[in-house]
């Protein structure tokens, strides 16, 4: 079986790209015919030769591939997401039925543990395996989701950082083609995520759960989880963020000793105490905000007033996405485990699962 393993950057997320391909590279298993592949975007002659450099000091074999239709495809459909973030959409245009399986990996993911099960990962007869963005699940916002993206009412929903494709299939069903017809018909519905949105609306019912090691969400370790990842997925704050949080410490040494002798060596900027202190900030105002908006609401409704804040939090807007507890976070994870491992039934609708769910207010508008 023939096996790409690639990811896609443009000249802004190129460091952490090729230090994403150097730790697949240091974790890959022997016996297979794998392939790596950066596709790139946006990026000057002076990137790329710096890519090239990196890998052959890494002596690391990776295919750099920049394509030639961007200008003309990609048309973003907000500002907020490059044209780099729809590069997986046009994988179809880039990689042909030659590759048996493609696993696609974000620019801002370091691998931890051995790529293997992913490359043997049965898919079960489905295109497509991927993690559930359960941060949607612990915070309501699911409910959104499905109604923007015509899912049904207790459709899934993945996490579009790490796939693993059956690729003949996944271009025989011409997937990536109605992903990108999504957009162009629903770009509105799509403003959030909009590779990830088309690429759920493209694949509902196609797609087998992974693990959800290989791709748990920020929020979870956010939250101490106890899982320990098989992949860093580095969603909102980065390693490379001046107001990068403790628990990336780890993440922002190895990325800095990656990059020491490369044009990149100042990627990882150093933090002073102003910065440290902002990063703990950052996360109380995650955590507890809400808490404050709700005992407001409860017992100082006027103040919200004042504030032009809506008592009443609607399915129409977007919920905070801080979940309610820790334990919520955990009973998820765990049986998302399980259901990865085949031990139950997929779980319809996965936030089933959390405490409460059926009961009073939907989980969100409490």
């Amino acid at each position: 079986m023939k096996t790409a393993i690639t990811t896609a950057t443009d000249s802004g997320y190129l460091p952490a790209a090729c230090c994403q391909l150097k730790s697949v590279a240091d974790h890959l298993p022997g016996g297979y015919d794998i392939d790596l592949y950066l596709i790139c975007c946006d990026v000057s002659d002076e990137d790329l030769e710096a890519a090239r450099a990196f890998f052959a000091s890494k002596k690391v074999d990776v295919q750099i591939i920049v394509p030639d239709f961007v200008e003309e495809k990609i048309k973003p459909i907000n500002e907020r997401w490059p044209r780099a973030a729809y590069l997986r959409l046009y994988f179809d245009m880039i990689f042909g039925p030659e590759i048996d399986r493609l696993i696609y990996l974000d620019a801002d993911t370091r691998i931890m543990a051995s790529v293997e099960p992913l490359v043997t990962f049965d898919l079960e007869g489905h295109p497509a395996g991927a993690v559930h963005d359960f941060v949607y699940y612990l915070s309501g916002n699911i409910r959104r989701r499905r109604k923007d993206l015509f899912l049904s009412e207790d459709a899934p929903y993945l996490q579009s950082g790490v796939m693993v494709f059956d690729w003949p299939k996944m271009l025989q069903q011409g997937v990536l083609a109605k992903a990108r017809q999504f957009l162009v018909e629903h770009p509105e519905g799509c403003m959030e995520a909009p590779d990830q949105d088309a690429l759920n609306h493209a694949l509902e019912d196609r797609w087998i759960p992974l693990d959800p090691r290989w791709n748990l969400h920020e929020t979870y370790l956010n939250f101490g989880g106890s899982l320990t990842p098989y992949l860093e997925h580095y969603t909102s704050t980065k390693p490379w963020s001046r107001r990068r949080p403790p628990r990336w410490s780890n993440a922002a040494a190895w990325y800095r000793s990656e990059l020491k002798d490369t044009i990149w060596a100042d990627f990882i900027p150093s933090q002073n105490a102003s910065d440290k202190v902002g990063a703990q900030v950052d996360f109380l105002r995650f955590r507890y905000a809400p808490r404050i908006r709700n005992a407001l609401a409860s017992y100082a409704p006027f103040v919200l007033d004042l504030m032009k804040v809506p008592r009443q939090r609607s399915d129409n807007a977007e919920l905070p996405w801080a979940p309610r507890s820790r334990k919520d976070v955990e009973d998820m994870a765990k049986a998302l485990v399980s259901e990865a491992r085949g031990e139950r039934e997929f779980i319809r609708p996965p936030e089933a699962v959390l405490d409460g769910y059926g009961k009073g207010k939907p989980i969100g508008l409490a």
